[in-house]
């Protein structure tokens, strides 16, 4: 008696476990006849019951179907038409799901440790064709200003290479055939972020945006106005020196770090640093203008900051700031040195005065074209060069110049 209940309960399982597959047979039917949605919906049913067995077919068949009724807003989308986004959106993330299910349970060793997946090329094929759809899922999310969807989507897109499918040899040759949509969706991710002033989701993404060029500049103002803002000093610092060394236009970033040890007054320390940083880097301008930064601001050592910025002057002639810098060495320097006593300031001994006044005349005269290089690369910085060059001007009895520089300031505070 007890075997024929035991026999009986088995019988029972097989039932339901029939019954189960046989939603998954008969959604292949639709499938096969083109009722995709019909298909759709006896999979979903029979994929969550824990009695069904075919699940590699039954997600296969269930992300085909999905695949079929995502087809015609896709050209809708192609052609600007209206279209569905939300139905588009949920479609692709449930149709990559079931693509990738089934290849996990195709995969799956029988009870004898053997592998005979019967899906792999369609699954393969189909997550592969799919990989840029996470991507326009979160551009038109984007565009109807759903924000936190746009960002879910653009981080899905990039971690589409790491799907259990591909290989790492293939994840890799799609990052590197793909780098520059990655980075653009990494970036804007980031810049979603930056503008909810999410920090720290942020910093989750934004060194992936510094590994492309094009969009270094910005990932780099992002990450550090995140670590500003989670104090984390220590890797602001860090940041900051390697965006001076990456950049191109580093220069203001390198004023920024500077400012952070004048405020400190950390001089060894901004020594230390910027001496690592040309050693790191001595084929790069903008270390070798952050060092005569510090040499010229903290130190005091004029004719050192002179020769830092000569070096930078040498790989980039038009670099602005080192040549605004270098006028500002002779005109502090020369400033120093009248404050220690080694001109003559008193008008009564006439001829030492004089004397002295030409001295000092060297030093502006050594300063004028520094400054009127500085006008030239960015004449619209006349608040920034004007008082510079107007004083040079003024020292050297250059009246007219003075004049006209004057001029320049007065139009420029007016239009201000």
């Amino acid at each position: 008696m007890k075997k024929y209940f035991v026999t009986l309960a088995l019988f029972g399982t097989a039932c339901v476990t029939f019954a189960q597959n046989s939603n998954i047979w008969k959604a292949e039917e639709n499938y096969e006849e083109g009722k995709y949605a019909e298909a759709l919906a006896k999979v979903d049913l029979a994929v969550t019951n824990p009695k069904t067995t075919e699940l590699a077919r039954g997600y296969n068949i269930g992300a085909n179907s999905q695949a079929h009724l995502l087809a015609p807003e896709l050209l809708k989308a192609s052609q600007g038409q209206p279209f569905d986004t939300a139905m588009f959106v949920s479609g692709v993330d449930k149709a990559i799901s079931y693509y990738t299910k089934s290849h996990e349970n195709d995969v799956k060793p029988d009870k004898k440790g053997r592998v005979k997946p019967k899906f792999q090329a369609n699954n393969f094929k189909m997550i592969r064709d799919m990989l840029p759809y996470y991507n326009y899922s979160a551009q038109f999310l984007y565009m109807n200003k759903n924000l936190d969807g746009a960002a879910e989507m653009f981080t899905k897109y990039i971690a589409m290479p790491d799907n259990p499918i591909f290989s790492k040899e293939q994840a890799d040759s799609i990052r590197k055939a793909n780098a520059r949509d990655y980075a653009q969706a990494a970036n804007n991710v980031a810049m979603i972020r930056f503008d909810q002033k999410r920090w720290k989701d942020v910093l989750a993404v934004v060194d992936q945006v510094l590994a492309d060029s094009a969009y270094m500049h910005d990932a780099y103002v992002m990450k550090m106005q995140a670590l500003l803002q989670t104090k984390d000093t220590a890797n602001w610092v860090l940041c900051a020196q390697n965006a001076v060394a990456d950049l191109e236009d580093g220069a203001s970033i390198a004023q920024s770090l500077l400012y952070y040890y004048v405020e400190k007054n950390q001089v060894k320390e901004a020594q230390d640093m910027a001496a690592k940083m040309v050693a790191d880097n001595p084929d790069n301008k903008n270390a070798w203008y952050m060092k005569g930064c510090v040499d010229l601001n903290l130190v005091k050592d004029f004719e050192t900051a002179r020769a830092d910025f000569q070096k930078t002057l040498a790989i980039d002639p038009n670099h602005y700031e080192a040549n605004m810098n270098t006028g500002v060495t002779y005109v502090n320097e020369v400033i120093a040195r009248r404050d220690k006593g080694e001109f003559c300031t008193d008008r009564t001994k006439v001829k030492e005065f004089n004397e002295s006044i030409e001295k000092m005349r060297v030093f502006y005269k050594n300063a004028l074209p520094f400054f009127e290089k500085a006008r030239m690369l960015a004449p619209e910085k006349v608040r920034e060069w004007g008082p510079a060059l107007q004083n040079a001007y003024t020292n050297l009895e250059m009246k007219d110049k003075a004049e006209e520089v004057k001029a320049l300031l007065g139009q420029s505070s007016s239009a201000k």
